[in-house]
């Protein structure tokens, strides 16, 4: 049986093939059938009005068998030589008592702040580990997490000696994400001279930012925050060209209000802005996003393909959008007419232990820090090294839904990794197929998204229209 997907937008009928990886534009009279093909309502005489595409080589029924990840035989080599990053969990505590935080007892993931830090010695462990499995990497990065990883600072500074001492040679790129509460000149200085990027927490304006990044007294924290980006806009420029904002746009929230805030040129200019959303898988209560957020994202989007066809400023375009077309340039660089192969497993899960593993204060290893904590999302000790069994499991976590990925059209372009399918303690099959509703309408978005441009004359090798107006 062909696996396919039909969609529709104001200016064509698609099909998407999935052995093939095509999105194929089609008559009205092929789209009938690859619905009823769709539906399992087809006959035998429906196929001839597809004789245009078969006899190109699509809608064939699907070679694929078994799901198993195409890196799975050579994951030993990866894990003992292909690390490219490690995440340090400096510290469980924080300053600040954010109603939405991962850690803040709100979610059934074994996370809550606590009184416990990682020691300078597990720290040296967690860098000697990474420079050990990095043989074939040439540059790795070193991340500081926490809680806030700022009031770990007198370690940090030791540990980033220690880098440079045993490691000369070696390229390191170090991370932070914090709070921007904990900044002093020391510290920005010590920032700066090292080459750090710093991702900074700010929501928005004042009264938003303050309904949820607060003190444990239930003050806001975002006049002392802008007061130190201010700071360091002014006095280490150097600095605040690798700064991240990430701003959490957390439901009941003006959205409109947060994209004015950033937008404001004499808030933060030149300010790069990432835009998240709380997160909802293990909340203890819905995380449910209201029709004006909804619509203002819509309205938003649309402004990036409209800009991307000539037909709107850029410099008007959002900062909370400036990565708007990402999915839809990577997904259209993807698209090609490659034979499905009878054993792969769906697009999603990274190599765990490879791109973003993070160690706890304890020294337990997880895959990132998007995961719970339970026992099952560790994939081994800073002492013991990789668990390659747990690696392998998370790896190919599409197992557990075998049947339905390899019936499901949206097989190559699915997101679902293991923090996806954390529930109850473990691995669930259950929390996996509770995401997948959401994942194939993002697909279809992406593919509608891509169709639209193209119908419009835009070219994704050259980011121009035909007018030839480049929108780099």
């Amino acid at each position: 049986m062909a696996v396919i997907k039909t969609f529709m937008t104001p200016g064509g009928m698609y099909v998407y093939d999935r052995e093939t990886n095509s999105i194929l534009s089609v008559s009205k009279d092929e789209f009938a059938v690859c619905q009823k093909i769709e539906a399992g309502n087809d006959t035998s005489a429906d196929w001839e009005a597809l004789k245009r595409l078969t006899q190109h080589g699509y809608l064939k029924e699907s070679s694929l068998q078994w799901i198993e990840h195409s890196a799975t035989s050579l994951m030993r080599y990866f894990l003992d030589s292909g690390v490219t990053q490690l995440t340090l969990q400096c510290d469980q505590r924080c300053n600040l008592a954010c109603l939405y935080c991962t850690y803040s007892g709100n979610y059934e993931n074994q996370r809550t702040h606590s009184n416990l830090s990682m020691s300078l010695d597990m720290m040296k462990k967690g860098v000697d580990f990474l420079m050990s499995r990095s043989r074939n990497v040439k540059e790795v990065a070193l991340g500081y997490y926490g809680g806030d990883p700022l009031l770990q600072f007198e370690n940090i500074k030791k540990l980033v000696a220690y880098v440079k001492e045993e490691y000369q040679g070696r390229r390191v790129r170090h991370t932070m994400t914090t709070n921007g509460t904990l900044f002093n000149d020391e510290i920005l200085t010590f920032l700066q001279e090292n080459n750090f990027n710093v991702s900074i927490s700010l929501d928005g304006p004042k009264f938003l930012h303050d309904q949820n990044r607060v003190f444990p007294d239930g003050s806001g924290s975002f006049d002392i925050i802008m007061e130190n980006v201010m700071y360091i806009r002014e006095a280490y420029p150097k600095l605040y060209e690798n700064v991240m904002f990430l701003s959490t746009v957390a439901p009941g929230v003006d959205f409109a209000c947060v994209n004015d805030f950033y937008n404001a040129e004499d808030v933060l200019a030149d300010g790069r802005v990432m835009q998240n959303m709380v997160v909802d898988h293990g909340a203890k209560e819905p995380v449910i996003y209201d029709d004006l957020y909804n619509t203002t994202y819509t309205y938003n989007q649309m402004k990036v393909l409209l800009s991307a066809l000539g037909l709107y400023s850029k410099e008007k375009i959002s900062k909370l959008f400036s990565t708007g077309l990402s999915n839809a340039v990577m997904m259209h660089k993807h698209l090609s007419i490659v034979k499905m192969p009878e054993r792969a497993h769906p697009s999603g899960p990274c190599i765990p232990g490879v791109l973003r593993p993070i160690i706890d204060v304890h020294g337990h290893i997880y895959p990132c820090e998007r995961v719970s904590e339970y026992d099952t999302m560790k994939i081994g000790h800073i002492d013991s090294g990789f668990d390659l069994d747990k690696a392998l499991t998370i790896l190919n976590v599409g197992k557990m839904t075998e049947d339905e990925c390899k019936n499901c059209w949206s097989f190559s372009h699915c997101g679902l990794c293991a923090a996806a399918c954390d529930g109850d303690g473990g691995l669930t099959r259950e929390a996996r197929l509770n995401n997948c509703n959401r994942v194939m309408a993002g697909t279809i978005d992406t593919f509608a998204t891509i169709c639209l441009l193209l119908e419009n004359g835009y070219d994704f090798e050259k980011k121009t229209t035909i007018g030839g107006v480049s929108h780099e």
